[in-house]
């Protein structure tokens, strides 16, 4: 996979830079938390199968940035996850880690002390080796601090009474494991000399009342932690009751649908903020518990070891009475069990202060989430709220029992008998419910559903019988539900089924109902409306301003205007016209009229050597009255101007040649 733990690191900073930039601080480790858990949904993990695309990169940048930016209460649900993960853990891992992050503390100064070696003539190089042990030795038991003078002296003092100069000595020639191993047999008996010194009211400078603190410190904690449950159960309830007859499933398709109720004014996007809400409180639920349990488990060890160190002390005092010196073989095994009980009351005093201090995280991030009683209110009218333990005190009749008894792999709630047949997969939350992210918590009495070797609970015998036709289809529902929205994962604790079904990229099919068609025959009526006709009903809309002017009086008021400062500001005064339009008219006879030609005759054409041609035009003006023939004697065009004695045999007009002009009729 080329999206490696680099890869993850440097997306994280990536996306930490964009958040920056918007004015939202992200920590980085918190990126990559979320980062692997989305890249357990294929639409992102497969973006970087095999090599890393900058466009795929960007992409899967900008929704991180979307996310962490909308802050919504699935971001909540993570963060919540991600601090416990990070800062808690089993106790005794705990107190290894605390121990193991001392030693790297006051390993620096351990090796001062291991890699010296002092001149045994100069004293004061002896001198200030000595105080260092004693420096480490009340650090490293937490007994005060060697800041203080007063704590130091008396520190020199208890290594003094158990340590001599001739001791340091030999200490000094030691080989270097040895020197670390007497250190350390140093450090507890020491600081068991100090313990019995304030129990004796003879110092103790800077050590706490430890077993008192212990105590008080459990019984606080386990008091805040047990009102913090409540009001966290309180909001389950409510939001488990708003939402518990909202997820049905179909007879015939066995698909899970979230009823919306109509004329609600609810959509899906309501349901699902309020399924988002009712998670990240049964995560907040679920952390309390765990944190509540071992705040139990850590004061009844505290009780346990302040007892024992009432115990050890009455045995120092025992055998230290009325004696002036005491064998070291006998006193030393005594300091040093005293000393070990301290520590284990130090240890436990620390987890309680760890527990505390992420309750206190935990509940900062409760009180940035914000619950919309508006849609709340709506979903809870006419509903009583229930409890968990109310819900499974439902009966079942006899006739669901023996319903239940036919299905496939069913397990009778009767027949568990050890504490593992009890455990139910997804956190005893109904299996079918949970593929539209409702958490309802399963029916005991119902019985349970085996699957694979995992045990399945439901609500209602409906959503049991539905799932033992097809199990692994309603658990691929929750899987793929869950990889869309990664708040759940750890939550349900299937952080290995998605991991195991990342390359699968559908694990669902939806099935859709079969088309029902069938030929009825209606009858309709005739008239289905009563007629009725609206007698002052009027089409025109100016007729309907000039009715409203009339009965608002308007008419019969007086307008007039005023010039003001603002009058630059009245509008111009525009008017609707019509465009011209052209007219034609048909009528009941065509007539038409014949016209004069043009006639145009060139003259000497024919018969005339040279020039001199010219066009005369034998068009007459246009005159209503018919024209008789008449002669032409006279030659009236330009020709005129020859004399008729020129004229030779070229083919020129002669006195025999007469032309005869008819003119056309003009109807």
């Amino acid at each position: 996979m080329a999206c490696n733990e680099n890869v993850v690191k440097n997306i994280a900073n990536e996306v930490a830079r964009e958040c920056q930039s918007q004015n939202v601080a992200v920590d980085p480790d918190f990126v990559i938390y979320l980062i692997d858990l989305l890249l357990l949904n294929p639409k992102y993990g497969k973006l970087f199968t095999k090599t890393i695309n900058r466009n795929n990169l960007q992409f899967f940048v900008g929704d991180c940035v979307d996310l962490l930016i909308r802050d919504s209460t699935s971001i909540k649900t993570l963060k919540m996850q991600f601090t416990i993960q990070t800062n808690y853990d089993k106790l005794q891992n705990l107190i290894d880690k605390h121990l193991d992050s001392i030693d790297n503390c006051l390993r620096p100064l351990v090796n001062e002390i291991l890699d010296e070696e002092p001149n045994p003539d100069d004293e004061a190089q002896t001198k200030k080796l000595f105080r260092k042990i004693s420096i480490f030795i009340i650090l490293a038991s937490g007994l005060g601090n060697p800041g203080v003078i007063i704590t130091l002296k008396e520190g020199m003092a208890a290594l003094e009474s158990v340590f001599s100069w001739n001791d340091l000595k030999m200490f000094v020639a030691l080989p270097r494991n040895e020197k670390l191993t007497q250190l350390n047999e140093l450090m507890e008996i020491v600081s068991g000399v100090r313990i019995f010194n304030r129990d004796c009211k003879k110092g103790g400078e800077g050590i706490p009342d430890l077993p008192f603190d212990l105590v008080d410190a459990g019984k606080a904690c386990l008091t805040a932690f047990s009102n913090s449950l409540i009001t966290v159960m309180q909001r389950v309830n409510t939001l488990t009751t708003a939402i518990e007859d909202t997820v049905v499933i179909q007879d015939e398709t066995g698909n899970v649908l979230i009823d919306v109720r109509r004329n609600s004014g609810l959509s899906n996007d309501d349901y699902n903020e309020i399924f988002q809400l009712l998670a990240f409180n049964r995560q907040y639920e679920v952390f309390t518990r765990k944190l509540l349990c071992d705040v139990e488990t850590m004061l009844q060890r505290g009780a346990h070891y302040v007892d024992r160190v009432k115990k050890v002390l009455e045995e120092l005092h025992d055998t230290v009475k009325y004696k002036t010196a005491v064998p070291t073989v006998t006193v030393y095994p005594l300091f040093a069990k005293l000393w070990q009980t301290w520590r284990a009351m130090q240890n436990t005093m620390y987890l309680v202060s760890t527990a505390n201090r992420l309750m206190s995280v935990l509940t900062s991030i409760q009180e940035q989430t914000k619950i919309p009683y508006n849609v709340l209110d709506i979903m809870l009218s006419g509903k009583e709220i229930l409890s968990d333990q109310e819900r499974m005190c439902g009966r079942i009749s006899m006739e669901d029992r023996l319903s239940l008894g036919a299905l496939k792999n069913y397990v009778a709630y009767d027949s568990f008998s050890t504490p593992n047949d009890r455990y139910v997969q997804f956190l005893g939350f109904c299996a079918v419910c949970l593929g539209v992210g409702a958490l309802i918590p399963s029916n005991m009495k119902i019985g349970l559903i085996k699957c694979q070797g995992r045990r399945y609970g439901f609500c209602s015998v409906k959503m049991a019988a539905k799932f033992s036709k097809d199990p692994q289809r309603y658990v691929n529902e929750v899987l793929e539900y869950a990889r869309n929205n990664p708040h759940v994962i750890n939550l349900l604790n299937i952080v290995e089924d998605a991991f195991s079904v990342k390359d699968i990229d559908n694990l669902i099919t939806k099935h859709e109902p079969k088309t029902k068609v069938s030929d009825k025959d209606i009858q309709t009526e005739t008239h289905p409306i009563e007629e009725h006709i609206e007698r002052n009903y009027s089409w025109d809309l100016w007729e309907w301003k000039r009715r409203a002017c009339k009965w608002a009086t308007i008419v019969n008021s007086r307008t007039h205007s005023t010039q003001t400062d603002y009058s630059h500001l009245r509008s111009e005064i525009h008017c609707q016209t019509f465009e011209n339009r052209d007219k034609s008219l048909q009528t009941m006879k065509s007539a038409g009229i014949n016209t004069i030609p043009n006639k145009v005759f060139v003259w000497g054409l024919r018969g005339r050597i040279g020039d001199g041609q010219h066009a005369m035009n034998l068009g007459v003006e246009h005159n209503v009255e018919k024209k008789k023939e008449q002669t032409v004697s006279v030659c009236t065009w330009p020709c005129a101007g020859y004399n008729r004695d020129e004229s030779t045999s070229t083919g020129s007009l002669s006195d025999e040649y007469v032309q005869f002009y008819k003119p056309d009729l003009v109807e």
